[in-house]
């Protein structure tokens, strides 16, 4: 007897427990709603707190109240020797009456002594069905306080119907827009963004979001070109009147926003503007210049020809790159950053107006897209001499090569990386080819969005910024696979037209370079 009692309140405690986090959970949803549950439970429990060590307690709780069920339950009672066939004076008869108790009491009648039976359970005792009474509520406040709101909102708010509450910003901050023209260009400096807008130039802390510095440009004039890079902490902008040509180059110092120096260009302006190292070069009115990035010094210049124009300029600290155009024919120049000397030129399979980038400098990657429908729509790629390697087309079978988006495609020695638009200018690849051959290496695609924008991570991954559900994946350049991700929580959409992203310690800034609906000009995500 002593055994099955014992193993009756084993199952009673064990019963109590998982009834105890069952009320748990009980309690969580009565206060909160089964929505909220899920959302407390991944990470917005009171500070020290889990839903295991509530869940636990609840569990606590009712074991004891199972185990004051149990001793009350099973007690067992004394037995006093009454007739066999009688009740005791003034008791009320327990069991069957009537017919049913005569035949029971003749059976009885017929031995000296019933066979000893198991004592019956006796009724719940006072003591069990207060413990058990007590485990229930202990149980259930321990649920509901284990998702009640944490703090002085929390306490305002008990007293009325809880709303779902807003997920986590997935903005660590943010710029509001100023305006809706387009942005010349970006410069990502570390710790530091460089926003370039119409109205002049604005550094934010990449950490913080706090303004650092601003240069803005003259009344009544806009800018109008932009460095894509800085060089020794030197930046690059030329700005102009509306309607007529860029007429003044500005350099700026981006640690301190300090002007460093002002040169007014005649004629036809400013063109395509670079720095590197410590030469900035820039298209003045009919000559490629290049001048001393601290002091704007001249210090060479290569004077265009009559029927020729620059398309495309670029420069690294070693040489510079000219897309260069006389006529209905096309050739890329090469010349020495320092000096202006020319290393080598060659003729572009070109015959009619042409649109052209320089991608990367080194090695030597440019962009054509001609005029003439049947003429050449290709990305290029070139060895150190300038002799022709690999060639993409533009639209192929994977789609439609972004290639004279805000952002450039990516090179990663012999590999470009670049983002392909299969339909209505909505990217959903991103193609690695080879620059020796221009074959495909891989692809990396998605279903649940579109790819806005790619960005080269410091440790040599690629970083793509996703449209949709707010996203950035880090592929491996050489196989495309997917080495890590930032999904923030956020039910916002801030992305507007043209979205730059720029890795930053601990993140990413994303710029829109056009605003429509009220977007943040800037934010970071973390």
């Amino acid at each position: 007897m002593r055994g099955r009692t014992a193993a009756s309140t084993a199952a009673v405690l064990l019963s109590g427990a998982a009834f105890g986090a069952a009320a748990v959970l009980l309690g969580g949803f009565v206060v909160r709603g089964l929505g909220e549950m899920s959302y407390e439970c991944e990470g917005s429990w009171p500070e020290g707190v889990t839903v295991w060590w509530w869940l636990l307690a609840g569990a606590g709780l009712l074991a004891v109240g199972g185990l004051g069920y149990a001793l009350g339950r099973h007690a067992p009672t004394a037995v006093e020797e009454e007739p066999r066939d009688a009740v005791p004076e003034g008791a009320k008869a327990w069991g069957p009456t009537g017919e049913e108790s005569r035949v029971r009491a003749a059976v009885l009648n017929k031995h000296d002594r019933p066979a000893a039976a198991e004592p019956e359970p006796a009724a719940l005792g006072t003591a069990g069905r207060a413990a058990l009474a007590v485990g229930v509520c202990l149980g259930l406040l321990a649920g509901a306080w284990g998702v009640w709101p944490a703090g002085e909102e929390g306490a305002a708010e008990a007293g009325r119907p809880q709303a779902k509450p807003p997920a986590r910003p997935a903005l660590a901050w943010r710029v509001p827009v100023a305006g809706a023209d387009r942005r010349p260009g970006a410069w990502g400096l570390g710790d530091v963004v460089v926003d370039g807008r119409i109205d002049g130039l604005y550094a934010y802390g990449a950490r913080d979001g706090k303004a650092r510095w601003n240069v803005s440009a003259p009344a009544r004039e806009a800018v109008c070109a932009m460095s894509p890079r800085v060089g020794r902490n030197i930046g690059l902008i030329a700005y102009g009147r509306d309607g007529k040509p860029c007429a003044t180059l500005l350099a700026v110092h981006t640690t301190t926003g300090e002007v460093l120096w002002r040169e007014p260009v005649g004629g036809a302006g400013v063109g395509g503007v670079a720095v590197a190292d410590t030469t900035t070069v820039a298209v003045e009115d009919r000559a490629v210049r290049g001048r001393s990035a601290e002091s704007g010094e001249q210090r060479w210049q290569r004077a265009l020809g009559r029927e020729c124009e620059v398309r495309a300029l670029d420069a690294d600290g070693d040489r510079t790159l000219l897309v260069e155009q006389c006529g209905e024919g096309a050739r890329l120049l090469a010349l020495d950053t320092a000096t202006g000397k020319e290393r080598w030129n060659r003729a572009l399979p070109v015959e009619s107006a042409v649109r052209a980038r320089v991608v990367s400098v080194t090695p030597a990657v440019i962009a054509l897209d001609e005029r003439d429908k049947r003429g050449s729509h290709a990305l290029l790629g070139f060895d150190a001499t300038g002799t022709p390697k690999a060639t993409v087309p533009l639209t192929g079978a994977d789609g439609t090569v972004t290639a004279f988006d805000d952002e450039r495609p990516l090179v990663f020695g012999d590999l470009l990386v670049t983002r392909v638009e299969r339909s209505s200018s909505v990217a959903t690849s991103v193609v690695a080819y080879s620059l020796k051959d221009g074959r495909k290496v891989w692809q990396h695609r998605t279903d649940a969005g579109m790819f806005e924008s790619l960005a080269r991570q410091p440790d040599g991954t690629v970083a793509v910024l996703v449209r949709g559900r707010l996203q950035v994946l880090l592929l491996d350049p050489a196989t495309g696979r997917v080495r890590g991700e930032r999904t923030p929580r956020t039910e916002e959409q801030p992305l507007s037209i043209y979205p730059e992203l720029i890795p930053v310690p601990g993140g990413h800034v994303v710029v829109n370079h056009i605003t429509m609906n009220g977007e943040p000009g800037l934010f970071a995500i973390r």
